[in-house]
């Protein structure tokens, strides 16, 4: 009966009628529709989903996947991504699409890999090692997506030539830039994608790029048509969508005498220790507990103390270290709720509405909680610990007759958060990915208003320099959903920054000797990401000028 069924579904004439819709939770977009109907009917399943940043490649991808395992086409799906993207990836394909992939990190876990019926999603970087490609191109895949393909523009590169190899039935790739320095670039995607679509990389150069100027598309009409069977292209001015846009403030705050001291002395104590502690692995447990305690102190005391708490018990810890937690928490326990309750309460009584606010730590969380109620705003908190069932719940209360959620990073996942349109960052991230993720809980497509982000930037703390860092030279708050991912991406040059964003936020903090070096630190990763976004922004009107030649052509098909 199985084995009837699947060639029932098989047989349904084209892809008119998308049987997939009636299981997946996505807002119905016509054009991402078309864009799915499209790959499948005119490409075969094999497409360059090159729609301009914000407009849902990943959904466009995951209608694709999701028609073909619903009329069982396929089995085997592999999703290869940026490492910043792979839990969003398995986060939208689980809440939106009802499939559940294995993020593969390590060795062990192709055990867990299923012969028939496997979901994986791997970073591209983790995919071309050794181990982990063996294990890929050991087994076929009946479909597989790339996001952010760009990344694969060089046809020399190990990530390039690891793709070629993979057996696939159909491929989805995914980028709103394939186009980074020239033509061939372009070349190299479509021929990942559909080896001789383009002919030889030779005839292509002859035929279709402008001799002398390597940017420039020749024979236009002609290329156009041949990119018209792989590639489909949306644009945000073709699109029926309201974009809302982000306004960002910054509220900037003095720490009270108690807290600037404990500010102060912590950090003062994390560097002398981190210097003078000799390397090992009781050292590099040692720093873990450090670094979180730095992130803590700009959140809450009620965060840094239980953290402290914690540290002073462990036995792993000298006794003079253990003492000096203890010296530290008696010291956090004095100051009580954080002047940022204080901004909190003022936000909320000159701004009406619901509000989202976030926060890293559950100990800060409850504390804020704590705080609200006692005075008298109704409010809700969302975070890991919380059952399946609670987490509606809590939502459910958000959307009817809470004022105010409070949420750890884990806020919200896929749920449909945009009855809210205000945030606010209790305390940042060491990864501008992650305040991105924040804000995308409701600056998505679908929010009818323009989305408010309230910033509290403490001065002269880590805090205050990293917002700094996000406001002037990233300009994140300007950005459309998605692009702050393709600028971190733009800094991938070879001897220009070197490892993530959060270790060179690390190192910097760790290396200063004082407040006033640490900002000359920051100011550099500042100024690399400000060149980052330059070179970011150079790619886009790049793209825009080839894409506006070819299109400027009626169609010939």
């Amino acid at each position: 009966m199985l084995r009837l069924e699947a060639e029932r579904l098989r047989l349904i004439q084209g892809f008119d009628d998308l049987l997939s819709l009636e299981v997946v939770e996505v807002d119905q977009y016509e054009y991402q529709l078309e864009a799915c109907r499209r790959a499948l009917a005119h490409m075969r399943g094999r497409a360059l989903l090159a729609d301009e940043v914000g407009l849902g490649k990943t959904i466009e991808a995951g209608l694709v996947m999701k028609e073909l395992l619903v009329r069982r086409m396929v089995s085997q799906v592999l999703v290869l991504t940026p490492a910043s993207l792979v839990y969003q990836w398995r986060e939208e394909l689980e809440t939106k699409f009802k499939e559940q992939f294995l993020v593969v990190t390590t060795a062990a876990q192709w055990d867990d890999v299923p012969d028939e019926g496997a979901r994986v999603i791997l970073s591209i970087d983790r995919a071309k090692g050794d181990f982990h490609s063996a294990q890929i191109l050991d087994r076929p895949w009946d479909l597989l997506i790339i996001d952010e393909a760009h990344r694969l523009k060089n046809r020399s590169t190990r990530a390039y030539k690891f793709v070629k190899q993979i057996e696939r039935r159909y491929m989805l790739m995914l980028t709103a830039t394939p186009v980074h320095n020239d033509l061939t670039e372009l070349y190299s995607l479509i021929d990942l994608l559909k080896p001789g679509q383009l002919g030889t990389l030779r005839s292509f150069k002859e035929r279709f790029v402008k001799s002398g100027d390597p940017r420039s598309p020749e024979n236009a009409p002609a290329l156009k048509q041949l990119l018209g069977a792989v590639m489909i292209r949306n644009r945000r001015t073709e699109v029926d969508i309201r974009f809302p846009q982000r306004r960002a403030a910054v509220l900037h705050l003095e720490l009270p005498q108690l807290e600037r001291a404990l500010y102060d002395d912590l950090s003062q104590f994390i560097r002398s220790t981190l210097r003078s502690e000799a390397e090992s692995e009781k050292q590099r447990h040692l720093t873990l507990g450090l670094m979180t305690l730095q992130r803590e102190v700009c959140s809450s005391p009620a965060a840094i103390l239980e953290t402290l708490n914690k540290m002073k018990a462990d036995p792993e810890y000298s006794p003079a270290l253990r003492q000096k937690f203890d010296d530290l928490a008696v010291q956090a326990d004095a100051i009580g709720y954080s002047a940022k309750v204080d901004s909190v309460l003022e936000v909320l009584e000159h701004h009406p509405g619901k509000f989202l606010v976030f926060t890293e730590f559950k100990a800060t969380l409850l504390d804020l909680l704590k705080a609200l109620e006692e005075s008298g705003i109704s409010a809700v908190g969302f975070h890991g610990g919380l059952s399946g069932p609670e987490k509606e719940r809590v939502v459910k209360a958000f959307k009817d007759d809470v004022r105010v959620m409070v949420s750890t990073e884990s806020g919200g996942e896929g749920r449909n958060l945009q009855f809210c349109h205000q945030v606010i960052n209790y305390d940042l991230p060491w990864n501008p990915m992650r305040v991105e993720q924040r804000i995308g809980r409701v600056h998505r497509l679908g929010q009818l208003n323009d989305v408010l982000v309230f910033n509290f930037s403490t001065k002269d703390t880590l805090e205050a320099y990293l917002l700094d860092l996000l406001i002037r030279k990233i300009r994140m708050f300007e950005l459309v959903v998605g692009e702050l991912d393709l600028i971190l991406g733009e800094s991938d040059k070879p001897g220009e920054v070197a490892g993530s964003f959060y270790d060179m936020v690390k190192n910097a903090w760790s290396s200063a000797e004082d407040e006033f070096d640490l900002q000359i630190s920051m100011d550099e990763i500042g100024e690399r990401f400000s060149k980052s976004r330059a070179r970011y922004l150079d790619t886009r009107l790049l793209n825009e000028e080839v894409f506006n030649v070819l299109e400027s052509y009626e169609d010939l098909s």
